[in-house]
């Protein structure tokens, strides 16, 4: 978008320019005021979707909506010279000011981008093709994270939460956990808990890989460490859906889902 603002920087300047050659007095010529007009167009169609309304910038901003609705204005009533040349000057002083901004904004965008770890990547890569929500909701969770301020952080927590019960639900459906040999509903549960989801997934992994035997309480005691552990990151993240929260709270989320969904998807 900052090529497009500093496009149109220069497309004022050359109608700057052009006014300059006219000397002073009325602009009488109809194709001059025709492509004046044009360019106050061209900003409210074009450009102005494009600037970032940060609180800072809307002093720069309004004065550019300004000058081009005064642009306007003066082309029907065929304005001197002057009057143009000063518009054009005050809105290419403050589009200046908003370019920069937005080249500001996508070198932060793109080093945030780079910020995204392997894992990350192989998470995500991993989660299109299995459960593609799940992906959905975990790269909008990092991609809000990489933004330095919001109003509320629950957007990107609740994506988190939801990221990691979704790819539970798909990898452990209810009626096939519930028909494990043994399976009993916990207290106050109205289906499989989080730690026996995890623990049905863990056990079909070491069936698949044919992974040699281990004794039954090793096994429990794995299980058990790894659920009680994904549980405590799904209860973490709902408390934070629903109370205020800092941005350092939800990196925290992510630190412990990347680390669960590595475990169950196989991709550390």
């Amino acid at each position: 978008m900052s090529t497009h603002v500093t496009s149109f920087i220069s497309e004022i300047e050359k109608l700057r320019k052009a006014l300059n050659a006219l000397g002073g007095g009325q602009v009488h010529s109809a194709k001059t005021r025709g492509e004046l007009r044009a360019l106050a167009e061209r900003y409210f169609a074009d450009i102005r979707p494009s600037l970032i309304d940060h609180s800072d910038d809307q002093i720069h901003i309004a004065a550019v909506n300004s000058a081009m609705q005064s642009l306007v204005e003066i082309c029907h009533k065929r304005g001197v010279s002057a009057s143009y040349i000063d518009l054009l000057r005050n809105a290419k002083g403050h589009l200046i000011h908003l370019d920069s901004a937005l080249i500001s904004s996508g070198h932060q965008q793109s080093g945030a981008q780079q910020e995204r770890t392997p894992t990350d990547i192989r998470i995500i890569t991993t989660l299109r093709a299995l459960v593609p929500s799940a992906a959905l909701s975990y790269e909008q969770a990092l991609q809000d994270l990489t933004q330095p301020e919001r109003l509320s952080w629950r957007g990107p927590a609740t994506d988190l939460r939801e990221a990691l019960r979704e790819t539970l639900d798909r990898l452990a459906p209810d009626d096939e956990v519930k028909a494990t040999p043994g399976y009993k509903d916990e207290p106050d549960a109205r289906g499989p808990t989080m730690k026996q989801k995890v623990r049905f997934i863990l056990r079909n992994r070491q069936a698949s890989k044919a992974l040699a035997a281990t004794t039954e309480d090793a096994t429990k005691s794995v299980d058990e460490a790894i659920g009680s552990f994904v549980r405590s990151v799904y209860t973490r993240s709902s408390v934070s859906t629903h109370t205020p929260t800092e941005k350092g709270e939800v990196l925290r989320v992510l630190d412990l889902v990347r680390v669960v969904l590595s475990e169950l998807l196989e991709v550390r």
